[in-house]
């Protein structure tokens, strides 16, 4: 059994060290997602005078695993300006507003003015300056 164990250590180690890094790293950037109880919830979040800031993901992705850091430092710096929701493509709210307003691949970005008018709409990785610059206007027109 030890022989066993050292060949295919020695023949496949380099395999199965990749194969554990890379479930390391979905462990570590998998993303939680905001969960709200039905898609009502979360549409009177948008109407609540806030600007929002919607992420559309799927932990499937590896634009939006990567993306993850990113998309932390942008909640981060945002935080006295806006919230940033996570929405998952794959299941509850995420599905159903996907679907309504026709996302056709993750991530998908959009700003909300706080008075349910999208003000930026954006696939792929996140642009984090445009992303400020449309919460700034949002709340520069005093939504």
């Amino acid at each position: 059994m030890k022989a066993r164990l050292h060949r295919l250590l020695k023949e496949d180690g380099l395999t199965l060290t990749i194969v554990l890094a890379l479930a390391i790293a979905y462990i570590v950037l998998r993303t939680p997602g905001d969960t709200f109880a039905s898609v009502e919830e979360l549409e009177s979040q948008l109407v609540a005078g806030r600007p929002i800031v919607i992420d559309f993901y799927s932990n499937t992705c590896s634009i939006c695993l990567v993306s993850k850091p990113k998309v932390d430092r942008l909640e981060s710096e945002l935080a006295a300006q806006a919230t940033v929701l996570r929405l998952n493509v794959r299941s509850g709210a995420g599905r159903t507003l996907a679907s309504r307003w026709q996302v056709t691949g993750v991530p998908t970005f959009f700003v909300f003015d706080g008075s349910v008018a999208a003000v930026y709409r954006r696939p792929g990785a996140p642009d984090s300056e445009a992303i400020k610059a449309a919460v700034a206007a949002a709340m520069a027109t005093g939504n």
